[in-house]
């Protein structure tokens, strides 16, 4: 479904307010209707729900196969098609599954039994008398309590910047966040569920959706990994995609401020979130890549004001000692004003740490072009890769060398940079050895290919794959020693198959020698071969059969 699940939520909110309105709880056909649906929903019956525009579709698969669409903007409009005119449970099934994305259905649908007053028809005159009895029983204890009092106790976000992170704090505390860390292994689920119940309470008015969005996930990220830290919970690496998930978040709500000039009643709000981001250099609490990654998002997309950076230059130096957190931002905010005399001393500082915090600048400055401050960054960390890798084991160090040349314009650079691209690839062998190989055949290094070739240890069968025809082709007299020593390893294998590959390439190491002009070294080496094989009777025979030699 490609539709957001906040404009999935916003756009079934008439869908809920219709049938609300035409299904009551007191009515015993509408609960059927209701019901019915649910079953339908909980059975997995529904499928290829697709949403376009203002309408979802979809199929039921019920006693007849049905096909449903709800209009979501004038549910009234909506159509299946069974006989029923009515809202019916095909329909009903289907936003089952289409809140279900948004939402818990239980939860709806207690709102929804709530939502009309009295009791069923059928229900006996003692109901009502009994539900006293039980209000009165549990009132001092709170653990009963009618739908209209806890609505009266329902938090409000308020029309502030304070009043929001208020909001925000209340409706936290009431959650469980211990589930954090009962649950850990689940934690992404948690965040994205912490999420979407502060984001049912944004704005109505669209301009200001994408501002509340912006402060839900700046104070989460920044809320559980204090939470995290503080209780020293252990993640497993997998488990780091939820911030993922909350800044991608932010990055959209940053996107949708961006398409239109903000209107000055934003102002407070942006600069509430300057001030926040000031408090994480100068808090006590432990500095972590989440901190550093919102701290320069935010001042990268969102606090562009050249005053402003450079009055945060000055309130970072004035902050003695600078942890890594603060070195860390305060080498941002040279690089945001290409100060790159200034922004060297914190590369300096920061050491081979820098490399953790390197991948935000690179993205970032090479997608927007700015190819001098993008390039600047490539060279400090350049002499550090090294003996960064030095300290990974294979399976982390195979990952960081194909993350990185992932991220890095190779093309561009290949054109560019060349020197640089290649102290890069050279600092990173043996695992950017396809990439470093790739890069020596497409700027017709042969030499240099030769010697990875070696240095590597591959055999001749795997080198053709890696372009060594190519090679071959274009400077056949830099291929001899490989075809030398990649037969003579076939032929001391000893088995028939290995006798056979030696024999292929002992033909092509032939074709070599006459097209260099000196069959009379083909003849030298293999009247070698031959004498120093010559007990070996299956390697004659493959030699006969390939008629190198007489029959």
């Amino acid at each position: 479904m490609s539709i957001r699940l906040q404009e999935l939520e916003e756009k079934l909110l008439p869908v809920s307010e219709y049938i609300r309105s035409e299904l009551k709880a007191t009515d015993e056909e509408s609960r059927n209707v209701v019901q019915k649906g649910l079953l339908l929903f909980r059975q997995h019956l529904v499928s290829n729900v697709k949403v376009r525009d203002e309408a979802a579709f979809a199929e039921v698969q019920d006693v007849t196969p049905v096909t449903v669409k709800l209009d979501l903007t004038f549910p009234l409009l909506s159509k299946c098609s069974c006989p029923h005119e009515k809202w019916c449970r095909h329909r009903m099934a289907t936003f089952f599954v289409l809140y279900n994305k948004v939402g818990r259905v239980s939860e709806w649908l207690t709102e929804w039994r709530s939502s009309n007053e009295g009791h069923p028809s059928n229900a006996k005159a003692g109901s009502a008398s009994s539900l006293q009895d039980l209000l009165t029983k549990h009132s001092s204890t709170g653990a009963l309590r009618k739908a209209s009092d806890l609505l009266k106790e329902r938090k409000t976000r308020g029309n502030s910047p304070e009043e929001w992170w208020i909001f925000f704090e209340t409706v936290v505390s009431d959650e469980d966040m211990e589930v954090i860390e009962r649950q850990s292994y689940m934690i992404d689920i948690h965040i994205q569920n912490f999420y979407k119940r502060l984001m049912k309470d944004a704005p109505f008015e669209r301009e200001w959706k994408p501002l509340y969005q912006l402060f839900t996930t700046f104070y989460l990220s920044q809320t559980i990994d204090a939470f995290v830290q503080k209780r020293e919970i252990q993640l497993d690496k997998n488990h780091y995609s939820m911030y993922d998930f909350l800044l991608a978040e932010m990055e959209e709500a940053i996107r949708r401020l961006a398409v239109h000039a903000m209107p000055f009643s934003f102002d407070p709000y942006i600069s509430f979130l300057k001030n926040k981001t000031v408090e994480f250099s100068s808090s006590s609490e432990q500095s972590t890549m989440v901190k550093a990654d919102i701290y320069r998002f935010l001042w990268f997309f969102l606090f562009k004001t050249k005053q402003w950076r450079r009055q945060e230059i000055e309130r970072l130096k004035a902050a003695v000692p600078q942890d890594t957190f603060g070195t860390v931002a305060l080498l941002h905010q040279y690089l945001l004003l290409d100060d790159f005399d200034h922004a060297y001393e914190q590369f300096d500082r920061l050491g081979l740490e820098i490399i953790h915090f390197a991948d935000f600048w690179l993205e970032q400055f090479f997608y927007l072009k700015k190819y001098d401050t993008a390039v600047f960054v490539l060279k400090q960390l350049a002499p550090k890769l090294a003996d960064y890798m030095n300290g990974l084991d294979d399976y982390y160090a195979t990952q960081f060398a194909r993350w990185f040349f992932r991220i890095l314009p190779m093309d561009w650079l290949a054109e560019n940079q060349k020197l640089l691209l290649k102290e890069l690839l050279l600092s990173l062998l043996p695992y950017s050895f396809f990439s470093y190989s790739q890069f020596l055949l497409s700027a017709k290094d042969y030499r240099a290919w030769v010697e990875l070739q070696i240095y590597m240890n591959y055999s001749i069968q795997e080198m053709e794959g890696m372009g060594l025809k190519d090679v071959a082709k274009d400077a056949p007299e830099l291929v001899l020693p490989l075809y030398h020593e990649g037969i003579i390893h076939y032929i001391e294998q000893k088995n028939r198959d290995s006798y056979k590959k030696a024999v292929r390439y002992l033909k092509r190491l032939r074709t070599l020698y006459k097209k260099l002009k000196h069959p009379e070294k083909w003849e030298v080496f293999f009247a070698f071969i031959l004498e120093k094989n010559k007990r070996l009777r299956a390697f004659q025979e493959e030699c006969r059969k390939g008629k190198l030699i007489d029959a």
